[in-house]
């Protein structure tokens, strides 16, 4: 293990782990006219109010926006720049819009357990909750995302507030939250669907929040002048921290490369900081595949997924056949002299994590055929050539077990968290 070569890995994870962008999620209050908080639905029999069935899960009221009217535009009041500038932070220079997707009230006794909410496009990137000035108890909306937790209470952020005083939060789609139990009153929400849209011509916006994207970007220069950093050019990984919405089967190359104008948060600081300085970043799947024979559990990167129709005798040959699968790592630490797949070596920056996940099943070939699964996570993988050549990924030279393992081993038994999708 050179100490030196882990301590130049060191300055890059720590600075990327900094990269926690803002949280994700905020949260405020805005005053409108209060006339133009007056609603308008339908009544009589057409109304489209109805309740949710299962009531175990959730129980509230919902409406469609063809069945309602409310003179609020968040996009003109402000309340657009303010999400744009708190949640996304650094990424202030993309324009969003703002769907206006369902009222929703929350009755004494009402709930909604955790969940997330479902991406209705790939440019769908969070959800903004509007809640009316009903007077409530309860109803706290809970939010939780890699560790970190927030409880938002409308019914006290507007307890004596000025009329015509809205709550707000907004979130990251991949933000799990739920609705706790209304205790009395009424909880009143609107909610918005947020979308990256095509910029637009508009004056630039200053900056209110310092780039974490600098950071990085700064200490990835630093390193990769240094002639003992990666001398033979090699692979950096950093592990999603956001979700991302993909196919559901035959996930190709190029349905990876389009996460690329998705990105949230800290993998958007990631993207920018590696592209500034000329880096070639790509998407890969990363599977983890049983060990057989006592080889160890192999680790293989692919470009998409495995979708074979027929039996598979061996899976990360397949790999390596259909989806330009490398093997990245086996977690026993040893090289299969017979096989010599381990061709390939990723340095984690950030360790991968199971927010991008997919799960394939396929046909296992044996004595008597059975059907198998394999799991994979989606990651960020920079191409880092040698240097002086730092921005030409065919200068890599090509990872050599018995020389290199040593020098670039440095996290311990395994580069990534272990596949806790195994039972």
């Amino acid at each position: 293990m050179s100490s030196t070569f882990a301590a130049q890995i060191k300055v890059l994870t720590d600075t990327a782990s900094k990269c926690n962008e803002t949280w994700p999620w905020c949260t405020g209050t805005l005053m409108y006219p209060a006339d133009d908080l007056n609603l308008y639905f339908e009544n009589g029999d057409n109304i489209q109010y109805q309740d949710d069935l299962d009531e175990t899960y959730r129980k509230a009221g919902k409406m469609d926006t063809s069945r309602f009217a409310i003179n609020i535009n968040p996009q003109r009041s402000g309340l657009a720049t303010t999400v744009k500038s708190q949640l996304l932070g650094w990424g202030e220079e993309r324009n969003i819009l703002l769907e206006p997707y369902k009222l929703n009230v929350y009755g004494e006794g009402s709930f909604f357990k955790a969940h997330k909410d479902t991406p209705r496009s790939e440019r769908m990137f969070g959800s903004l909750v509007v809640v009316l000035p009903t007077p409530h108890q309860g109803g706290g909306l809970l939010l939780r995302h890699d560790g970190k937790e927030t409880l938002f209470d409308s019914g006290k952020e507007l307890y004596g507030k000025p009329p015509g005083t809205v709550a707000f939060v907004a979130f990251y789609s991949d933000v799990e939250h739920e609705v706790q139990k209304v205790v009395s009153g009424h909880r009143v929400t609107i909610t918005y669907n947020l979308y990256f849209v095509e910029k637009l011509p508009t004056l630039p916006e200053p900056r209110k929040l310092l780039l974490d994207t600098e950071y990085l970007t700064e200490a990835l220069k630093q390193q990769l002048a240094r002639d003992d950093f990666l001398p033979k050019g090699g692979l950096l990984g950093f592990g999603l921290k956001h979700q991302y919405p993909l196919p559901s089967k035959d996930v190709k190359a190029t349905d990876l490369e389009a996460i690329l104008d998705y990105l949230k948060g800290a993998d958007e600081a990631v993207l920018r900081a590696c592209t500034s300085l000329d880096l070639k970043p790509s998407f890969k799947i990363v599977y983890v595949t049983r060990g057989q024979w006592d080889r160890g559990n192999r680790y293989v990167m692919c470009d998409g997924t495995l979708d074979c129709q027929g039996e598979v005798e061996d899976v990360v040959s397949e790999l390596e056949k259909r989806r330009g699968g490398e093997v990245i790592w086996n977690d026993k630490g040893t090289y299969d002299h017979q096989k010599k797949e381990w061709k390939t070596f990723v340095s984690w920056i950030t360790p991968m994590k199971s927010t991008t996940f997919l799960s394939e099943g396929y046909l296992a070939y044996g004595n008597q055929a059975s059907f198998a699964h394999l799991y994979g996570d989606v990651s960020l993988i920079v191409y880092v050539g040698a240097p002086g050549q730092r921005q030409d990924p065919s200068s890599i030279e090509p990872f050599e077990f018995k020389t290199d393992f040593k020098t670039l081993f440095i996290a311990g038994p395994e580069p990534t968290m272990k596949p806790k999708h195994w039972f």
